[in-house]
């Protein structure tokens, strides 16, 4: 592929934080330890939130960015803040926008001016573009397309060595939610890393109490007849079929207990009944509070996306030890390399964190 060094219509892209509000066009990339670079993105427009600028960040195919139609040149803009080491860019697009595309350019900003590093006359779904190394803060893909079609691209992914600098790595997305219809909660607190004044000080997990019934247009509760599903292919690694319900005398001694000593070996967890299974790559998936385990489910054995595992419950919790239908739900913490997902992170990245890790999640 020809490289070609062009000036192009002066342009100054300079901004700061606080021009930036978490818009469908614009926003700041930081999902702390699970991304190695922090920064701010931009694009000429966006077609609402299903079709963010956020999605080319995701390393999710099914996710997209798609441009207004505007009858003109879209583009987006990474913009580190500070020079950054790259020498590889991909950029992919979905099929059905291939037709439409003439022809984009991978710019550089320099002195104010944007320079064209790369342009692709025969772009493909899947495009790689090899630098000899350079060094920069702003980087932009520019797209041309035929009149009254709107640029719609998959991944922006930007490289230094195998080092993904624009995004997440593939296997931290595209899992399926483990409630059918359920829903991400609105509320900070039942999110991954929101304070706690026990256990450690913070919450692990995603708290799962509701899911949307389609049919009749309303929110409804988790029950104990609700089925929980794998977030993806894995291996069981725990399998609590052994599990023995607590008493109200059991759940207010261990309630004691946490308070006064620090945790070191929990022999009756407030997690109750669990299953936990490993993704690979890391990625290992904990379902607590179960009421059910199914029955096909064993130690040791594979299980597919999509496989029901067991029911909600409330073991582990004052609602079991009084055995009543209080405070049904799913408890669901993901660990990542040996911890928990959303540690260190506010409960707002938490949240957009969860949106990309389940955005193929019904």
């Amino acid at each position: 592929m020809k490289l070609v060094s062009i000036i192009i219509v002066p342009f100054m892209f300079i901004v700061t934080a606080k021009i930036y509000s978490e818009s469908p066009s614009r926003g700041t990339w930081d999902m702390g330890r699970h991304s190695v670079a922090t920064f701010l993105y931009r694009s000429s427009s966006a077609q609402g939130s299903l079709y963010k600028t956020a999605n080319l960040f995701d390393s999710n195919r099914l996710t997209v960015w798609m441009s207004e139609n505007k009858n003109q040149a879209e583009w987006v803009v990474v913009d580190f803040m500070e020079k950054r080491l790259m020498n590889r860019v991909e950029v992919e697009f979905p099929t059905w926008a291939l037709p439409k595309l003439i022809r984009y350019e991978i710019q550089v900003n320099i002195w104010g001016k944007w320079t064209t590093i790369a342009n692709n006359t025969d772009p493909k779904k899947k495009n790689e573009h090899i630098f000899k190394g350079f060094d920069a803060s702003q980087i932009r893909l520019l797209l041309i397309t035929q009149k009254n079609s709107p640029s719609a691209v998959t991944d922006f992914r930007v490289y230094l060595g195998t080092s993904l600098l624009t995004g997440l790595p593939s296997h931290l997305t595209g899992y399926r939610f483990p409630i059918q219809n359920g829903m991400i909660p609105e509320q900070d607190y039942a999110l991954p890393g929101a304070p706690r004044a026990y256990r450690n000080g913070y919450h692990k997990g995603i708290d799962i109490y509701e899911f949307e019934n389609r049919e009749l247009s309303k929110r409804e509760k988790l029950t104990f007849d609700t089925t929980i599903f794998s977030i993806g292919n894995g291996t069981v690694i725990r399998l609590d079929d052994d599990y023995v319900p607590m008493i109200p005398e059991d759940f207010e001694k261990q309630k004691e207990l946490t308070k006064k000593f620090p945790v070191t070996y929990v022999d009756r967890d407030f997690g109750g009944r669990q299953v936990w299974i490993d993704h690979g790559n890391g990625v290992i998936s904990s379902y607590n509070h179960m009421s059910s385990i199914h029955p096909e489910l064993k130690l040791g054995k594979k299980v597919k996306r999509n496989q029901p595992i067991g029911k909600t419950g409330n073991s582990g919790l004052l609602g079991e030890a009084e055995q009543n239908d209080n405070n049904i739900h799913l408890h669901l913490e993901i660990w990542i390399d040996g911890e928990y997902l959303g540690k260190g992170l506010s409960t707002k990245q938490s949240r957009e964190l969860m949106e990309i890790f389940f955005s193929n999640n019904r």
